[in-house]
């Protein structure tokens, strides 16, 4: 691997960050390799299109097909794009759909209700490279991409997942944390889409981008559902395994454990635990540390607040799309999809998936 500077998320941060201005591993918790057993890493049909800085989620599959697909959107390749493409694990296809309305990379996507009295769940696509304040949504019932408010602060590489909306407000909402605008960012802020309104949150604890987010259940002695960031590096372009979880009942973010590989560029998702587990885990794969990608995989038990390390990746990538949604055809329950990213020097078209044996669900 060349030097760090051409790892895409780190140096096209700090230029970004430079243009308009080693951790340590927590190993406490962490169970022993034994827990790996029973979880293997699937490889599935390539992405039509390689690159990296890709943002995912799962959602309903578009207009013809049924269950709920992997998107895959916008990212790097020799420039900014605009790509859509989707992945249906029951036929194990690709599909090209409707391109973004602009073209960007390291932007934010997550599911949620349509906005506009529309009926249904959407996808959204946010934010972005350049500091892009850009909210548009894909609604998968008619195949086609919409714009709703935009973003207060602008800002790329950041993290962001759908859950609970705050108290005061009712249905899901989108969170949106930390990233670079204009400097590396601490702030928070919450979509909702009934009201297509913003509402800023309290800001993380300290500065972070390139960090990963999803949703799972709190951490001990919470309740409900929280949104974890993680990982990630600080405004001092120090890679960080800090993980934090936003409880939208109180309003409040609370330090839990720390990633025993601290990474960025990660890809995180959540779903059934790994064996010896019962209930929903959060899950890292992927990303960068200090010097290269990396292969790293781990998963976090919010119910007993430990790490479980998991079998690595097939090979280092780092700066992927990842979602939790149904595995294909031949496994049983829920996969961990980890889609592109960067490897070998440039972008990649991979898509595997990590097949955790079934487990209670959320």
């Amino acid at each position: 691997m060349p030097p760090i500077h051409t790892i895409p998320g780190r140096w096209r941060a700090r230029c970004a960050l430079t243009g308009v201005l080693a951790a340590v591993a927590v190993l406490c918790g962490m169970l022993p390799a034994g827990a790996r057993t029973g979880l293997n890493w699937l490889t599935l049909p390539s992405l039509p299109t390689a690159r990296y800085d890709v943002a995912s989620a799962a959602a309903p599959c578009p207009r013809g097909q049924t269950g709920s697909c992997l998107y895959a959107v916008g990212g790097y390749n020799n420039g900014n794009l605009a790509t859509v493409e989707s992945y249906n694990r029951s036929s194990n296809t690709w599909s090209l759909l409707p391109h973004l309305p602009s073209a960007r990379s390291s932007l934010g996507a997550a599911a949620a209700p349509c906005p506009d009295g529309l009926s249904g769940t959407c996808l959204y696509a946010l934010g972005g490279s350049g500091g892009s304040r850009s909210v548009n949504f894909f609604n998968p019932a008619v195949n086609s991409w919409g714009s709703t408010t935009s973003l207060t602060t602008g800002r790329a590489a950041f993290g962001t997942a759908s859950a609970p909306c705050p108290t005061g407000q009712t249905g899901t909402c989108v969170y949106v944390f930390g990233g670079i605008g204009t400097t590396v960012l601490a702030s928070a802020e919450v979509f909702n889409p009934v009201t297509r309104s913003w509402t800023t949150l309290s800001p993380l604890s300290a500065p972070r981008y390139n960090l990963g987010a999803a949703s799972a259940p709190c951490p001990p002695g919470q309740t409900g559902t929280c949104v974890y960031a993680v990982g990630g590096s600080d405004d001092n372009n120090h890679v960080v395994g800090t993980v934090e979880a936003y409880n939208p009942v109180t309003r409040s973010w609370s330090k839990v454990a720390s990633l025993p590989t601290p990474r960025e560029g990660l890809g995180v998702a959540a779903t059934g635990c790994p064996p010896g587990q019962q209930g929903v885990c959060l899950y890292t794969t992927g990303g960068a540390n200090e010097t290269d990608v990396v292969d790293t995989a781990e998963s976090y038990h919010p119910a007993s607040g430990l790490w479980t390390s998991l079998p690595s990746l097939p090979a280092p990538r780092g700066y992927a799309g990842a979602a939790a949604l149904p595995c294909p055809p031949g496994s049983t329950g829920n996969c961990v999809y980890f889609a592109g990213g960067y490897r070998d020097g440039g972008p990649a078209a991979t898509l595997e998936a990590l097949d955790p044996p079934v487990t209670t669900g959320r």
